[in-house]
Order: C-alpha cells, then sequence, then structure tokens
C-alpha cells in the first residue's frame, strides 16, 4: 500500500524544486552572459585588427588633381596673354641664384660679339630694340670711377661667368622699361663693386644703342632676398656680386641700384 504524503510535505517538495529550477535559470542566464561577452570581445579584436577605412576619400583624391588642374590653367592663360620673354622672367626668378653653379656646355652657344662704343651718329630717345639670345654677348658695360670694363652675357652659367658679368634672363633688357639685373663673380670682374658711390655713372653699350646710368643706392640682401632683383615697373640697372669673405661662398650679396640717365638708341621705333 502506497505512503500517502501530507500536505505539508507536497508544499515543501514543490518549494523546493521551484528553488532548484530558479537556481539552474540563473546560472543559465550567468553562462549566456558569459558568452556574450566574449562575443562582444572577439568582435572588438576584430575590429581592431581590421584598418580603418578612410574618411573622405574622395576629397583626399580629387583635391591634389583640382589644384593641379587649376595651376596648369592659370599657367596657360599667363602664356597667351603675356610676351615670351617677359614670361620668361617670373619663370626664372626662383631659380636666379642657382643657374650660377650649373654647367650646361652642351647645348650652350656662346656668341662674343664686336660692341662699338662709338656713339657719333644720329641716336633717338626712344628707339628699336634686339633682344638678345641665351649666351650671347649683347653688351658691354663700363663704370670709369674704379676702371671697370667688362662684357655682359644673356644668361647665367658657370661658363659665362668666367668670360664676364651675366644678365639674368628674368630681368628687363637694357633700354626697356624694368629692372635690368647684372651680376659677375666677386673674385673676377665685380672685385670692386661695393666702391661705387652714389652719383657715380656707368654706361652700358648695346648694338642697338648706349645708355646711361646713375648709381642711386648702395645694396646689401641675402642671397634669400629677391627684393633686389624682382622684376620692378619702374626703370632700373641693378649690380650685384657676393660679399667677399675668406672661406667659402658668402650668403650675402652686395651690390648698387642704378637710375637711368640718357638713352641713345641707334634706330627709331617702329610704327
Amino acid at each position: 500500500m502506497a505512503e500517502t504524503k501530507k500536505p505539508e510535505e507536497i508544499t515543501a517538495a514543490e518549494g523546493k524544486s521551484a528553488e532548484e529550477t530558479e537556481i539552474v535559470t540563473e546560472a543559465d542566464h550567468t553562462e549566456e552572459k558569459k558568452e556574450d561577452k566574449k562575443e562582444e570581445k572577439k568582435k572588438a579584436a576584430k575590429s581592431k585588427s581590421k584598418p580603418k577605412k578612410r574618411k573622405y576619400w574622395i576629397a583626399y583624391t580629387l583635391t591634389p588633381l583640382l589644384l593641379l588642374v587649376l595651376t596648369g590653367s592659370i599657367l596657360v592663360l599667363c602664356y597667351s596673354l603675356a610676351p615670351t620673354h617677359s614670361l620668361q622672367k617670373y619663370l626664372n626668378l626662383a631659380f636666379m641664384d642657382n643657374l650660377k653653379t650649373q654647367s650646361q656646355s652642351a647645348g650652350l652657344n656662346i656668341r662674343e660679339l664686336e660692341i662699338s662704343t662709338d656713339v657719333s651718329g644720329t641716336t633717338y630717345e626712344t628707339g628699336k630694340i634686339t633682344y638678345p639670345t641665351f649666351g650671347e654677348q649683347y653688351a658691354q658695360l663700363t663704370a670709369p670711377s674704379i676702371d671697370l670694363t667688362v662684357g655682359v652675357y644673356y644668361g647665367v652659367t658657370s661658363e659665362l661667368l668666367a668670360r664676364g658679368a651675366c644678365q639674368s634672363t628674368q630681368s628687363a633688357i637694357i633700354g626697356e622699361a624694368g629692372n635690368a639685373v647684372i651680376d659677375a663673380h666677386v673674385n673676377t670682374f665685380f672685385s670692386d663693386l661695393e666702391k661705387l658711390k652714389p652719383g657715380d655713372e656707368i654706361t652700358i653699350y648695346t648694338l642697338y644703342g648706349c645708355f646711361t646710368y646713375r648709381v642711386n643706392e648702395q645694396i646689401t640682401f641675402k642671397e634669400s632676398d629677391k627684393k633686389y632683383i624682382a622684376v620692378t615697373e619702374e626703370e632700373y640697372l641693378t649690380l650685384y656680386t657676393c660679399q667677399p669673405q675668406v672661406l667659402g661662398s658668402s650668403e650675402m650679396r652686395v651690390g648698387v641700384r642704378c637710375v637711368p640717365v640718357k638713352k641713345q638708341f641707334y634706330a627709331p621705333a617702329e610704327g
């Protein structure tokens, strides 16, 4: 005969079973939470190991291209609006001093011209300018106060500087408006350039005319300073050289800035 449980025993057994079920359920939840945390850690590790996509890649890619197109368009516009020799002045400015140490023997055509200093014929205050070619001796410079007579070559290279004074191709041609810039080595032709004083006269003879200048000021500037050799609207003659020093090459430049006094063209202006 089966033993009959009392109501109190049945209630106690049911309560105990409920507690055990609750403990098991809580343990399951704890395990699930642990598993979830492990999954989250794995996902975080994977996301760190993968390289982050660069934001704004379109901007990074297109910006340099747009700048290149814009720069090219400006250069084309300038070239179409300005004469070739005028545009070249601006393009060569930053490289002027660097050209002194470069050798261009392979393609350099040096032309020695006979420049007459006789100005006895008819002359004109305005006239026709004959533009020189690179490597051509197109002028002769004289400065009586320092007993200087030197040929002037168009262009700046080590070969030309060994032969005489050189005019930067970025500067104005003698006789036209703008800043005509001429330099030479301090240990050769421009060794006494610092002795020129305000009021001294300088004459430059060319195949197309004779031009007289007066020293207006003595100048000193750093090699990186383009103030005195830059393109200007005013008409100047700027002569400069390295500042003398015992060892090495100086970063300082010395010279004079001159203003035009007299122009004598051999042929009248066209038109």
